[in-house]
């Protein structure tokens, strides 16, 4: 069987792009497609080691091999990007990865009651015995950015080496806690899992099981959702753009898009909605759909001329975000790094493009390629403007009818949407109508990955930019 140019061993389709192989099968794959499609995220659980991947033409592919004997091939030994994904794997259901490039611990900190406590028979730990992880250099509570993330390094010359990042301290026991959940009672918590994704997390979960049940929606609630997309897309953009100018010292700037940002949610409390659009997406749709007209015209009229001052400000602190945090072009596409950091090093790829009723003639073209944080603030306020086309556009012709693709309902989905920071993806197993199984790829996962190299040659007075400029949020990982 083939998907795209990639040729599969013959295995059992269980989903819409979903199969399942043998252990010689999954081997085979990993070792001849290497270099023919992206690895975007890796899970696994007592039964099976699922590999997403990203074909020719953005078709994804789910492959899964069986976990025998609480064991299965590592993907990471092909696909380095997988590594946070087996790590998480072990703590969580206990599953080892033949020939891991890490088996270190991601979210199990020593202090856990239970070792694997997500498999069948999870073991209790005794106070005190757990392997902690080693102390960082720099504690979680103390790094710049919104969320959880420890950075240990060794300091030599004055700059950081061997550079290492931990996630731990941000666990919540999320993935646990949707299990058995209906998909309305899962909604809430979805909707809360990361600040960085209000709308994107929500909308590809959503998505995932409308595909799962074969389900439609109006025209006009899927502009709703493309609209709300832009708005939180606008409202990270100038977040993570303050953010950059505050470390930067560039204090003007930072005033200016706090402004902006805080304008902007005005807006979205006037118009009916939530400041950061917390529960804005829904599993049946919204009443407000009409009031999304005057929503987009308010925004447009009060942000567009905020933005071209905040551009012409932001030339004056350009220097200050050369070589910081540089991300090589070739790292961007051998993690399949995406959103703002991936388009910034030339690898433009936007999940955009293959939503139902997507406005094309709005979109950008090649974003840059420098790589480093002035690449991705500028790479930001041309999205921002790009947003305000797109909502232009939407508005122009609402509801606008598109080709549907009837789908066969399988109780399993798979779905998308391109957020403020890359592309977020849920994975949803259905039983009975409740949640048997939910997987969740945030577009931070590839990052942690190469994150380390990224860092490493700079002073640790520059760590704090760097962190910023790369809008990291570890909620989305730390599940």
């Amino acid at each position: 069987m083939t998907e795209g140019s990639v040729v599969l061993p013959e295995g059992e389709r269980v989903g819409l792009f979903h199969y399942r192989v043998t252990a010689e099968g999954w081997l085979h794959l990993l070792q001849q497609n290497v270099r023919l499609m992206s690895l975007l995220g890796f899970w696994a659980d007592e039964e099976w080691a699922t590999a997403l991947f990203l074909l020719q033409g953005e078709q994804p592919l789910l492959l899964s091999t069986a976990v025998v004997q609480g064991r299965y091939q590592a993907a990471s030994q092909y696909f380095p990007a997988a590594q946070w994904g087996e790590r998480m794997a072990r703590d969580l259901w206990g599953v080892e990865a033949w020939s891991a490039l890490d088996d270190s611990p991601a979210l199990d900190d020593g202090s856990w009651s239970l070792a694997a406590p997500l498999s069948a028979r999870p073991l209790p730990v005794s106070e005190g015995t757990g392997q902690p992880l080693p102390r960082c250099r720099i504690a979680p509570f103390r790094t710049a950015i919104p969320g959880l993330l420890g950075v240990d390094y060794v300091l030599a010359d004055g700059v950081m080496q061997q550079v290492e990042v931990q996630i731990a301290a941000g666990h919540r026991g999320v993935l646990s806690r949707l299990v058995g959940l209906t998909p309305q009672e899962a909604m809430p918590l979805v909707a809360r899992i990361s600040a960085g994704g209000f709308v994107a997390h929500p909308l590809a979960f959503v998505r995932a099981l409308e595909q799962a049940e074969n389900r439609q929606i109006d025209p006009r609630e899927r502009d709703r959702r493309l609209i709300l997309l832009e708005v939180e897309r606008l409202g990270l953009h100038l977040f993570d753009l303050a953010q950059t100018a505050h470390q930067a010292g560039a204090g003007l700037m930072a005033s200016l898009c706090d402004h902006a940002r805080e304008h902007l949610a005005g807006l979205c409390t006037a118009h009916g909605l939530s400041r950061r659009l917390t529960d804005s997406i829904r599993l049946e749709g919204s009443s407000g759909v009409d009031a999304m007209i005057p929503f987009v015209q308010a925004v447009v009229q009060g942000v567009a001329p905020r933005l071209e001052q905040i551009r012409q400000l932001a030339r004056l602190s350009d220097g200050r975000l050369k070589t910081i945090a540089t991300v090589p072009t070739e790292l961007a596409w051998d993690y399949a790094l995406g959103g703002v950091i991936g388009r910034a090093s030339g690898r433009y790829l936007d999940m955009r493009y293959m939503d139902e009723g997507v406005r094309t003639r709005a979109m950008g073209g090649a974003g840059r390629h420098e790589g480093d944080a002035w690449a991705r603030s500028r790479q930001r306020l041309a999205e921002s403007q790009e947003a305000l086309k797109i909502m232009e556009c939407i508005v122009a012709d609402y509801g606008a009818e598109s080709e549907r693709q009837a789908m066969p309902r399988t109780d399993e989905g798979l779905g998308v949407a391109e957020g403020a920071r890359g592309d977020v993806w849920y994975h949803v197993v259905l039983k009975e109508g409740r949640l048997a199984s939910v997987q969740i790829r945030d577009p931070l996962v590839p990052l942690l990955a190469v994150l380390g190299s990224v860092l490493e040659g700079h002073e640790p007075e520059q760590l704090g930019l760097a962190l910023v400029s790369l809008g990291l949020s570890p909620a989305g990982v730390a599940l």
